[in-house]
C-alpha cells in the first residue's frame, strides 16, 4: 500500500510538471507559426474568422470543410479569442489544455483501475518504476509534447479518442454495467473525435463496432451498438453539413445514405489526400507500383476495384513504413527530420521489445480490456499508412498511438509465459 501511495504522489507530480512545462513552453513559442507546425497559423485564422461571425464556407483557405473537421479545436480557440488572446495563441492555448487534460484523464482511469483490480495493483506494486517511466514518456516524449503545445489538431484528436476509450472501458470493465452518463459521454467523445479529425472518428467507431459485434452475446454490447451507430451518424452529420443553414427532416434512408455514402468514395479520397500530402514535401513516402495501375493506365481509366486493390496491395509496405520510419540516414532531410529519426529509435525499441516478448511468452496480459485498442491500432496503422504522403506528417500522426504502444509494452511485461503454444492469450 505504501508503494501505491508513493506512486499516486509521483503521478500527481508528473501532472504538475506537465502544467509548468506547458506554461513555460507557451510563452517561449515565437509569435509566428512554428516551422514544426505551419498549419497552426491557418487554424488560428479559422478561429478568428468564425469568432467574427463570418460564414465558415467563405473562409479563403479550404472553405467550410476545414472548420467542420476541426471544431473541437476551433470552438475553444474562438472563446479565448473573444477574451483578447491572439488567434495564434488561442489555438496554442487550446492545444496545451487538451494535452494536459489528456494526461489527467489517463492517470485518473489508471488509478481507478488499480483500485478496482487486484491483479493490476499487484503488477503495479512490483513494477512502480516501470509504470512511472511510461507516464513520463507519455507526458514528455519530445515530439508528443511539442505537438500538444503547437496550435495543431493532434492534442484535441488524442483527448477525444482517449475519452471515448475511457468511457468504453468504464462501462465494460470498471463499472461492468450501462449508465446513462457514461453512454452519453461515449457518444459525445466519438462525435468530437469526428470534429477533430473525421478519419480518426471513422476508425474509432468501426473499432468499437467490431469489438461489440464479436461480443454481441453480452447484454451490454447489444445496448452499446446502437449508441456507437448513433455517434457515427451524428459525427458524420456534424462534419458534412453546411454551417448556418437550417436542417430539414429527411427519411431514415437518406440519413443512412448521407452517413455511409462517403465510404463509397473513401478509396478515391484516400489516394487524392496521399498525393496532396506528397506535394512539396522534403521526405515523400514513395508508393509501391501496383499491378492494377498499369492495366488501368494502358486500357481504361482506373475503376473503384482497381483503387481498392492497389490500396490493399500497398497496405503491408505502407503500414510498416508508418510504424517503423523515419530512419537515420534513409529519411533525414532536415534538422527536424533528424530529431524525428533519433526519437524513432525509441519507437523501434518498443516494437522490437513487444515482438520479442510475444515470441517468448506467446500471450499478452489483460487481453480483453486491451482488445478494442488493439483493433484501433491495426485499423489506424493501415488507414494512416495508405493516407500519409510524407514522413513529417506520418510521424506527427503516429503520436496518436503512443498510448496503445505503452499499454502493449506493459501487457507483455505483465504476461506469464504460456506453458504451450496452444494456450489462449491471458
Amino acid at each position: 500500500m505504501h508503494r501505491l501511495r508513493t506512486l499516486r504522489g509521483k503521478l500527481y507530480s508528473i501532472i504538475f510538471c506537465s502544467f509548468i512545462a506547458r506554461l513555460i513552453g507557451f510563452f517561449l513559442l515565437p509569435n509566428t507559426p512554428s516551422f514544426l507546425g505551419p498549419d497552426e497559423g491557418t487554424y488560428g485564422a479559422v478561429g478568428d474568422w468564425t469568432e467574427q461571425g463570418l460564414p465558415a464556407k467563405d473562409f479563403p483557405l479550404y472553405g467550410e470543410g476545414l472548420y467542420l473537421s476541426g471544431r473541437a479545436l476551433f470552438w475553444p480557440a474562438a472563446f479565448f479569442n473573444q477574451l483578447g488572446v491572439t488567434p495564434l495563441n488561442s489555438v496554442r492555448l487550446t492545444a496545451a489544455i487538451y494535452g494536459l487534460l489528456t494526461l489527467v484523464l489517463i492517470i485518473y482511469i489508471f488509478l481507478k483501475t488499480v483500485d478496482k483490480h487486484s491483479g493490476v495493483a499487484d503488477f503495479v506494486a512490483k513494477n512502480t518504476n516501470v509504470i512511472i517511466s511510461f507516464f513520463v514518456l507519455f507526458a514528455f516524449l519530445p515530439s508528443h509534447f511539442v505537438w500538444s503545445l503547437l496550435g495543431l489538431r493532434e492534442s484535441s484528436v488524442e483527448f477525444w479518442t482517449l475519452s471515448a476509450f475511457a468511457s468504453f472501458y468504464w462501462i465494460l470493465h470498471l463499472k461492468k454495467k450501462l449508465s446513462l452518463a457514461a453512454t452519453l459521454f461515449l457518444v459525445a467523445a466519438i462525435v468530437f473525435t469526428f470534429s477533430s479529425r473525421p478519419q480518426v472518428g471513422w476508425v474509432l467507431g468501426i473499432s468499437f463496432l467490431i469489438f461489440l459485434l464479436v461480443n454481441i452475446r453480452e447484454k451490454t454490447a447489444l445496448f452499446l451498438i446502437p449508441a456507437v451507430l448513433i455517434a457515427i451518424v451524428l459525427g458524420v452529420t456534424a462534419t458534412t453539413g453546411t454551417t448556418g443553414t437550417t436542417s430539414t427532416t429527411g427519411t431514415i434512408a437518406s440519413t443512412i445514405s448521407k452517413t455511409f455514402g462517403p465510404l463509397k468514395t473513401a478509396a478515391e479520397v484516400t489516394v487524392y489526400k496521399q498525393q496532396v500530402n506528397q506535394l512539396a514535401a522534403a521526405s515523400v513516402i514513395v508508393t509501391q507500383i501496383c499491378p492494377r495501375e498499369g492495366i488501368a493506365v494502358v486500357n481504361r481509366p482506373p475503376t473503384s476495384f482497381d483503387t481498392y486493390f492497389c490500396i490493399a496491395w500497398r497496405a503491408p509496405y505502407m503500414a510498416t513504413t508508418f510504424l517503423f520510419r523515419p530512419i537515420i540516414g534513409l529519411d533525414t532531410t532536415s534538422t527536424s527530420s533528424l530529431f524525428a529519426a533519433l526519437e524513432n529509435i525509441l519507437w523501434l525499441g518498443a516494437f522490437i521489445f513487444i515482438i520479442g516478448m510475444l515470441i517468448k511468452k506467446r500471450r499478452v496480459a489483460f487481453f480483453t480490456p486491451l482488445a478494442p485498442s488493439l483493433i484501433f491500432l491495426v485499423l489506424y496503422c493501415i488507414g494512416a499508412g495508405s493516407y500519409e504522403g510524407n514522413m513529417g506528417t506520418a510521424f506527427r500522426h503516429k503520436s496518436l498511438i503512443l498510448w496503445v504502444v505503452l499499454l502493449l509494452v506493459a501487457s507483455v511485461i505483465a504476461a506469464r509465459k504460456a506453458p504451450n503454444p496452444g494456450n489462449e492469450s491471458a
